[in-house]
């Protein structure tokens, strides 16, 4: 996405000019190559984009490069006014501060090629305008030497243009984000997810909730927001969603990642824990354990019956006569019976 569409043709035979005038060593054979010679980019406040620039060693000896970032300045006729000092540079703002690169040296070989990252981290609190700089590989025995080629315009590099035109007005507040405590069947679990948008610009938040089990393995996801439903400034917009059938019972953890922005995407994070309790499982683990314990009560009293009958009896001796006797000799007393 360009800020300056009008300006295009403009804007690269200015870093034409800064090429070829104020760098005269890129115009000129080398026994090493910088590639590209450009890098030209329309960016927003936060935005984060990444390059890659190849170094390749056509000579015959070995190279020591010293990499060094630093940004130039140039008037509205497009003339330059030469290097910024970086003791002069606002670190918050400036854009060598955006530029990351690694600043070790680089030695190569005879015939090697490099590639190097070259990361732009856009500061939030950036100034609208445009913002050159020098990205150069000086050769040398130390670094010192080396950026002395870089002042007197003898080093090779890459010229690294941004500019910064709109105001970024894109925010979300994430307000609340549950689950039901307890979910008793797979209808029953509502998601409720509300946000609001403090910012200027209108927001399409997208995104995606993911559950883990008790285990921290994830079980599965459903996407956030598939209806690209737009969040006006000052607005207040809740969304429900339901819990994914497919979660058994057991305890589970939903993460929540909304993104929202252009070109650089932020996001926002939120966890919850909930319950999935499904009744019809309940009830089977429940009849499970009631018909077990009746099963264990009729073993135990069968059990416990059958030791009473063989080791609880006592034999006592019974005697029975049929004449007269002290009674305390018999238990029946069956003479009487038979005198009649």
């Amino acid at each position: 996405m360009s800020f300056y569409p009008k300006k295009n043709i403009i804007t690269q035979f200015v870093v034409l000019i800064i090429s070829v005038v104020f760098f005269p060593s890129l115009a000129f054979a080398s026994s090493y190559t910088v590639s590209p010679l450009l890098v030209n980019h329309d960016l927003e406040k936060r935005d984060i984009i990444t390059e890659t620039i190849t170094i390749e060693n056509k000579g015959n000896s070995m190279l020591s490069l010293f990499p060094t970032v630093n940004e130039v300045t140039v008037n509205e006729g497009g003339s330059v006014l030469g290097f910024v000092s970086a003791a002069e540079v606002d670190r918050t703002k400036s854009v060598t501060s955006w530029i990351e690169i690694s600043r070790a040296q680089l030695e190569l070989r005879p015939g090697e090629r490099k590639e190097l990252t070259l990361t732009i981290r856009v500061n939030p609190e950036a100034v609208s305008g445009e913002y050159h700089a020098f990205v150069g590989f000086p050769e040398g025995g130390n670094r010192p030497e080396a950026e002395k080629l870089v002042y007197e315009n003898r080093a090779q590099g890459t010229v690294v243009r941004i500019g910064i035109n709109k105001e970024q007005n894109q925010f979300l507040k994430l307000d609340k984000f549950s689950v039901d405590r307890i979910v008793k069947d797979d209808t029953e679990g509502v998601i409720t997810v509300t946000l609001t948008n403090p910012g200027k610009d209108p927001v399409t938040p997208t995104g995606e909730i993911i559950f883990y089990d008790n285990s921290g393995n994830e079980i599965s996801a459903i996407p956030f927001n598939t209806e690209a439903t737009i969040i006006e400034s000052d607005k207040v917009v809740p969304f429900t969603l339901v819990v994914p059938s497919e979660l058994r019972m057991g305890k589970y953890k939903a993460f929540l990642s909304v993104e929202f922005g252009q070109h650089q995407k932020t996001s926002i994070n939120d966890t919850v824990f909930f319950y999935v309790l499904p009744f019809k499982e309940i009830l089977l683990i429940f009849g499970a354990l009631l018909l077990g314990a009746v099963l264990l009560a009729l073993y135990v009293h069968k059990r416990y019956d059958r030791e009473e009958d063989d080791y609880g009896a006592t034999d006592v001796a019974m005697y029975i006569r049929t004449t007269k006797s002290e009674s305390k000799d018999h238990d029946i007393d069956l003479s009487k019976k038979q005198s009649e």
